[in-house]
């Protein structure tokens, strides 16, 4: 907008800003509308043997996140993992209770009500566990392609650059309006997760694109420092054991 000399509204510029920050009030969210829908009742608690395979090691994941990301058990809405993936760019773009399943945070989230949530318990899971960490870089390379990025990888590095139909994606994904763009929202949302899970090459790799894309023109400068900060979260015992030391 101020490329075209249009001032954006202060009322739509602070909504965005505080959508970024996950901030936004009670009342922002009816009048966006946005507001989360009514939680659902808490499901039964699942014990799930720790990998660790430390005898009585149990811990509580009542979304059944961990399920979902072996492939045993489905979303909130009966959806699984690799039916996610196989989605086109379109379905992609216009469903907004999906992201939260493939890059699960700490933090809950204001769209989705059913969205699970990664408990310290399940982001040490997440670390140790390398089959669960394979699931998340997939998901990670579908979501960099429905970005027009892409993810070039072996033994010795892991890189995310732009691919050959990121003009195609610019429409959806690198666009503003008012100021902001909801997959910029969900990119942070990715960081985050990926920091929680104990990824910090592919949560690196993926903040350096941003900041390429960024330095060459793209016009998501209003989200590079939400998403620099995205990118220093690590996961929880290890945020707690850094504040121990300091």
């Amino acid at each position: 907008l101020k490329a075209r000399g249009l001032r954006m509204p202060s009322r739509l510029s602070v909504l965005w800003r505080s959508l970024c920050k996950g901030r936004l009030s009670n009342k922002e969210r009816e009048q966006s509308g946005t507001a989360a829908p009514e939680k659902r009742p808490a499901s039964p608690a699942a014990p799930i043997q720790e990998p660790s395979g430390k005898e009585g090691s149990k811990l509580t994941d009542p979304d059944g996140l961990l399920a979902f990301f072996r492939g045993t058990a489905c979303d909130s809405r009966g959806r699984k993992l690799q039916e996610m993936r196989e989605w086109d760019f379109v379905r992609m773009e216009r469903v907004h209770d999906y992201i939260q399943w493939m890059f699960p945070t700490d933090t809950a989230s204001l769209f989705n009500g059913h969205a699970p949530l990664l408990s310290p318990e399940i982001q040490r899971v997440f670390c140790k566990d390398a089959e669960l960490q394979a699931e998340m870089r997939l998901n990670l390379q579908r979501f960099c392609d429905f970005l027009g990025l892409e993810v070039l990888s072996d033994d010795d590095k892991y890189e995310i650059r732009k691919a050959a139909h990121f003009t195609e994606r610019i429409g959806d994904c690198w666009e503003a309006m008012f100021g902001g763009n909801h997959n910029w929202l969900r990119i942070s949302r990715v960081l985050q997760c990926l920091g929680l899970c104990g990824m910090p090459k592919e949560q690196q790799a993926l903040l350096a694109c941003l900041e390429a894309l960024a330095a060459e023109g793209v016009p998501c400068r209003s989200a590079i420092g939400f998403w620099r900060e995205r990118g220093q979260v690590v996961p929880a015992h290890q945020a707690k054991s850094q504040a121990s030391a300091k």
